[in-house]
């Protein structure tokens, strides 16, 4: 049976190549996203391990320390520590961000990773982390070093003049050294920053405050006797950890963020085998299908039942390894090649060799194997059931009905649209109702799936009238060879479906929650334009006030956010200025007004409800310099998108804040000065890197820009689901038309000529990508609906929007798939030979 086995498998090479294909992209995906994992992680790690190198105890704030009581990490800590016994060195260090700008004006590097340090020279007159390259080290205010890398990408040279953005500004400096730093923000494509000290803390920290202090251990000294010599010196509101613990850290950091996009990409891998397995189970029914006479042979000169079974599905179990080998050579070309793009780009991972663990091995070889028996597994079971001397008849008995598989379907339709309904209805916008539609949704699905043989008689009959009326002949042709096998056609169609259900689903969800938050947006925002920083930092000080001081100003309020607690739950709470803010800002109440911004809390009404909340209710606060308190409730006030839940005003929430500052700056034009404002705006900021000057609808554009984006990412993701449907066109036509041979023959004899006969198969490919683009969109239609129902965006009310001319756009995409996909086989088809067609078995 194992030779029969790999002898069948030689025979139907050309028949299973599709197949092995289908198998192949889906393992290359999976192989692909856990080869990209552990490589990215294995860099970071070793990053970390780097940055961290020869360091045995580091210093730094606990994380208990808050805002307003800092710790004392400043020089007199530091000559402490190093009158250590067995102490080597010890090294305090500030960091933020500081971003180098060209000479065109533009940020260098990686924005987000880009940093500025301190230059802390040791009493051997130089810095151990930062080896310099070219001229000195920064030494007072005014002068920088920068990374080799860095100074070569802005194109400056030593004693060139350079505009650095840090500490909420923009400061002119000298470049006075290059230095060659092993630094992993360095290896992302970010810029490093070198300052004198006293600079370094003004613009990160405080004077004479460090955030980190590193002490590196003498030959002879272990890190744990030098993390006990060390934790009495650490003061209150600090903690020493070893440097071990430091690099772990930063190890685990970065590998949690890759196992949450390796998780993400995982699941569309999933998507991409799911379709697939629709493709190896319609391939491996023809093909059992066609063999039926064979195998019933085998089973009348002495193979047993178990034997025959075994044998079908050893030829699976084959395919399914030489498709997942193929897709994991695949899948680590891809994660090559997307590794190299990616360092082209702001998302650059760091830099290292290409990472292949066992583990990616197994998890491919056990996929694809895994996937292909699986799939196999059922066709092979019927075909075990048929009795050998009935298989050997001229006509093979037909499938059994599909009766108790159409109650089956209805019935979890049923379950699955009723209890979405009834989810939605019970609990409107409650915690648990996304997972409970999600469910609902699933169930309604697979009904779905099950009933498509079925709704493929009705469906392609429909379609198939204006065919007929339109192409004659040769359109009743099509519709009833697509209609011959219902199985068939649902199975070709089903993986086409798939795709086009998550495609158009997500795309009500993404134009509802578009819609809804433009709307929201426009009615919320009575700013003419906002003022913010382009980085992470904070906008200065200075900058807020000189805003506000511009003509054609009628109010101007900074909005800041900061952590607090609200009764027993830590919350968000947004300051406003309590003149200025409701002028910027529309806060619609419910009860109480905008005069009780200057002393009260404004809490917005679905969460006054929650809570049970009134005014003049009191509500204990603990703020984040961890100071307690209580606020009295002035104001209760419709969602607003963009006012958190809970408001106060600057002067209550500052004098608790180490650093009150903010990122955004909301400003309202005088009456009729809306475009004076807008010049005076681009005069005054529009020259500054640091700085991003946008309108009213230039805010409400970029919401809908940030969605449009992540759709973007999802429709690229899901093209390799689409992908592998395709192929199940292609296959499942080349294969009907192997079968129908004899028939194609007999056709072209009474005078269907090649023309028509191309027509045919591209018309039965129209058919059944129509018939599975229809109900992908349909149920994807049907399906995001009830999520934008389930979904609870807490203060935007959400609205479904159903995007239709995108939706047609999907479906005319499908039947161009369709068409595309049955080139191939249409041409084979047409250029039969007439005879052969006809003598074939």
């Amino acid at each position: 049976m194992l030779r029969n086995a790999l002898r069948t498998l030689a025979a139907q090479r050309m028949r299973l190549a599709l197949t092995v294909l289908a198998i192949v992209f889906g393992v290359a995906f999976v192989a692909g996203v856990l080869t990209l994992k552990d490589t990215i992680t294995e860099a970071a790690a070793t990053s970390a391990a780097d940055d961290f190198a020869g360091v045995g105890v580091g210093v730094r704030a606990d994380s208990e320390h808050v805002a307003g009581d800092p710790a004392a990490l400043g020089p007199r800590l530091v000559e402490r520590l190093r009158g250590l016994p067995g102490v080597a060195a010890v090294r305090g260090s500030v960091t933020g961000p500081a971003v180098v700008v060209d000479r065109d004006g533009d940020l260098v590097g990686r924005v987000e990773e880009s940093a500025g340090t301190n230059y802390a020279p040791g009493p051997q007159g130089s810095d151990p982390l930062y080896r310099l390259a070219q001229g000195r080290a920064p030494s007072a205010a005014g002068e920088v070093a920068l990374d080799e890398a860095g100074a070569r990408t802005a194109g400056y040279r030593i004693g060139d003049r350079l505009r650095v953005v840090a500490g909420g500004g923009t400061l002119d400096a000298t470049l006075v050294g290059t230095v060659h730093a092993v630094d992993a923000r360095i290896r992302l494509g970010a810029t490093l920053t070198l300052f004198d000290t006293p600079t370094a803390q003004r613009l990160f920290g405080a004077p004479d405050t460090y955030d980190l202090i590193t002490v590196t251990a003498r030959p002879g000294t272990s890190d744990a006797a030098l993390l006990d010599a060390v934790r009495p010196l650490v003061p209150a509101g600090s903690e020493a950890v070893t440097g071990a613990a430091l690099t772990a850290e930063r190890r685990d950091l970065a590998s949690a963020g890759t196992a949450g996009l390796a998780t993400g990409l995982l699941v569309f891998a999933g998507i991409a085998l799911f379709v697939g397995t629709f493709i190896i189970t319609n391939t491996f029914t023809m093909l059992i299908g066609r063999r039926t006479r064979e195998l019933a042979l085998l089973r009348a000169v002495g193979a047993t039942r178990r034997q025959v079974t075994r044998s079908v599905r050893l030829e699976a179990l084959i395919t399914g390894l030489v498709g997942a080998l193929l897709g994991l050579l695949l899948g680590i070309a891809l994660s090559t090649g997307l590794l190299a793009l990616l360092r082209d780009t702001d998302a650059a991972p760091p830099r290292g060799p290409l990472v292949v663990r066992p583990g990616t091995i197994l998890w491919s070889l056990v996929v694809g194997i895994g996937v292909t028996v699986a799939a196999a597994w059922l066709p092979t079971r019927k075909v075990a059931r048929i009795a050998p001397m009935a298989a050997l008849r001229a006509n093979p008995p037909s499938p059994a009905g599909l009766f108790r598989r159409n109650l089956a379907g209805l019935l979890l339709i049923g379950v699955g649209v009723g209890g979405g309904y009834a989810t939605v209805r019970a609990a409107p916008g409650g915690n648990g109702e996304p997972v409970l539609v999600t469910v609902c949704g699933v169930v309604a699905v697979t009904g779905v799936l099950m009933l498509i043989p079925l709704l493929s008689v009705g469906v392609i009959g429909a379609l198939a009238r204006p065919l007929t009326r339109v192409f004659g002949v040769t359109g009743t042709l099509a519709s009833r060879n697509a209609l011959r096998d219902p199985r068939r056609t649902a199975a070709t169609a089903s993986a086409l479906m798939v795709g086009l259900f998550l495609v158009t689903g997500l795309t009500v969800i993404g134009a509802s929650l578009k819609d809804s938050l433009d709307h929201a947006a426009a009615r919320g925002l009575t700013a003419d334009y906002a003022v913010s920083t382009t980085l992470r930092d904070p906008m200065a000080a200075s900058t807020v006030d000189r805003i506000g001081r511009l003509p054609h100003v009628e109010a101007a309020s900074v909005y800041r956010t900061a952590t607090a607690r609200i009764g027993d739950t830590e919350q968000e709470v947004a300051a406003l200025d309590p003149v200025a803010g409701p002028k910027v800002l529309r806060l619609d109440f419910v009860a109480g007004g905008p005069e009780a911004l200057g002393t009260d809390l404004l809490v917005e009404r679905v969460e006054a409800e929650s809570r049970g909340l009134g005014v003049g209710a009191t509500v204990p606060v603990t703020y984040p310099d961890g100071t307690s308190g209580t606020l009295r409730v002035g104001g209760i006030y419709r969602a607003n998108p963009i006012v958190l839940p809970y408001t106060v005003s600057t002067r209550t929430l500052d004098p608790h804040l180490e650093r009150p500052v903010g990122r955004q700056v909301f400003v309202k034009s005088a009456p009729g000065e809306a475009r004076a404002l807008e010049a005076t705006l681009k005069d005054a900021f529009g020259a500054d890197p640091a700085l991003r000057v946008q309108s009213k609808d230039e805010l409400r554009r970029g919401l809908g820009a940030a969605i449009d984006l992540l759709l973007n990412i999802v429709y690229g993701l899901l093209a390799m689901a689409v992908l592998i449907a395709v192929i199940g066109i292609v296959n499942t036509l080349a294969m009907s038309v192997l079968e129908r041979t004899r028939e194609i023959g007999l056709l072209r004899a009474i005078g269907l000529d090649a023309r028509r006969v191309r027509a045919l198969i591209r018309l039965e490919a129209a058919l059944i990508s129509l018939f599975g683009a229809l109900l992908g969109v349909g149920l994807g239609t049907t399906v995001g609906v009830l999520a934008v129902r389930g979904i609870d965006l807490g203060n935007v009310p959400l609205g479904a929007t159903i995007p239709w001319p995108r939706i047609a756009l999907f479906v005319l995409g499908a039947l161009g798939v369709g068409l595309l996909a049955a080139a191939w086989p249409a041409r084979r088809a047409a250029r039969m030979s007439v005879l052969g067609a006809l003598g074939s078995e």
